[in-house]
């Protein structure tokens, strides 16, 4: 079944036992700080090859509005766009951000999202999948306040491809118990945190705000009452 309302577009299974989150942007909507991840990359980068930041920002720009022209507009997550257009493996990737992000200095506890989760917790198996590493996930969830809601986070580093690929998606449904076809995967981009999971047979819900994810334990709650 799928919804049109407000900013919301969900696909509901029949039958919902798991949640699979993104993270950033998701759960959070600090923009200073998710664009810090990507300027930190670049620096990064540009003190390894020589060039200066401007140079690398202008080369990694050009890299990706290429792809995006021979691919139908879709993007390149930012660990494919290193690995393709500059030869920086995911591995390597996934290094400089764990050393280099620092969620604890651009978010903070937040009480309506601990409140959320806690209901949903209760009623649902919860998981997050991001392309950031592991332990920059669980910072996160930590600093927000809703670390201990989740049973298991999947990052980069994990699967060592990022989304839109399946196999982190598969990964968390194993990891907490639950067919894949009883998940929801929930994020803020359509092609990449809920454009495949649906064709595959998840349920999806894209969220455009916080408001959105705070309005999710009616929803759902309310899905599963008339199921």
């Amino acid at each position: 079944m799928i919804y049109f309302f407000l900013m919301e577009i969900a696909t509901i299974p029949p039958i919902i036992e798991g949640l699979i989150f993104d993270i950033d942007l998701t759960l959070y909507d600090n923009r200073e700080y998710y664009e810090s991840q990507k300027r930190l990359l670049l620096e990064k980068l540009a003190r390894i090859t020589g060039r200066s930041y401007e140079e690398t920002l202008e080369a990694a720009d050009e890299y990706q509005t290429g792809y995006m022209k021979a691919n139908n507009g879709k993007k390149l997550s930012m660990g494919n766009l290193f690995l393709l257009g500059f030869g920086i493996s995911i591995e390597e990737n996934c290094r400089w951000r764990s050393s280099l992000f620092n969620p604890e200095a651009y978010l903070r506890l937040d009480r309506r999202l601990v409140h959320t989760m806690k209901r949903l917790s209760e009623r649902f198996q919860c998981a997050a999948v991001t392309n950031n590493t592991r332990i920059i996930g669980e910072r996160t969830l930590r600093v927000l306040g809703i670390d201990s809601f989740f049973r298991v986070i999947i990052g980069l580093d994990q699967t060592l491809v990022s989304k839109p690929s399946m196999k982190p998606f598969y990964r968390a449904a194993e990891k907490i118990g639950v067919p894949p076809e009883r998940c929801i995967s929930i994020g803020d981009r359509f092609e990449v945190d809920v454009e495949l999971p649906v064709r595959e047979g998840m349920g999806g819900i894209l969220v455009e705000s916080m408001e959105d994810v705070y309005r999710l334990p009616d929803l759902l709650m309310k899905e599963s009452q008339t199921r």
